[in-house]
């Protein structure tokens, strides 16, 4: 049985929600929005313990990245958020909060993630370390941005 894997891009733009990511993690983040194509939008940096408000719509997908490493971080516990409608009361939009935060990777994940950071590509080979880490270090992939299924990174600003 074959499973088809669905593109996360935005959809319609009739549902308005209004939203604030909280950075609780202790790194700065780049705050991404899937276009409508599958795109990734670079939509803003927030600093530790920042909090962005942003309209946006329900059928609209955000992502957070480690805006130095690129490691994927959480949006209510999840990698890839889809905003929900709130009761709002009054005429003043209500902001809901919604907290990025460090996601908690198997041992061995954030292991590679380290010794990518520190030792180059073409000298793994020579580590003294099991066979099997080795060959994680070449073909586990990195939890990056990069890593979501078909899409390129575009500022915001320069669209």
């Amino acid at each position: 049985m074959a499973t088809e894997k669905k593109e996360i891009k935005s959809l319609k733009s009739d549902e308005t929600v209004y939203v604030a990511f909280q950075n609780r993690s202790p790194r700065n983040v780049t705050l991404y929005w899937h276009d409508y194509s599958g795109k990734l939008v670079r939509y803003a940096v927030i600093k530790s313990g920042g909090i962005y408000s942003i309209d946006t719509f329900v059928t609209h997908p955000w992502s957070v990245s480690d805006s130095k490493t690129g490691d994927r971080l959480f949006v209510d516990n999840q990698f890839v958020f889809f905003p929900k409608v709130q009761p709002q009361e009054g005429d003043e939009p209500r902001y809901d909060r919604f907290f990025i935060d460090l996601p908690v990777y198997p041992l061995l994940i954030r292991c590679l993630q380290e010794i990518r950071k520190k030792i180059p590509k073409n000298e793994m080979d020579r580590l003294h370390i099991p066979d099997n880490l080795k060959h994680a270090l070449k073909y586990v992939p990195d939890l990056k941005c990069s890593t979501y299924e078909r899409f390129s990174i575009i500022d915001h600003d320069q669209s």
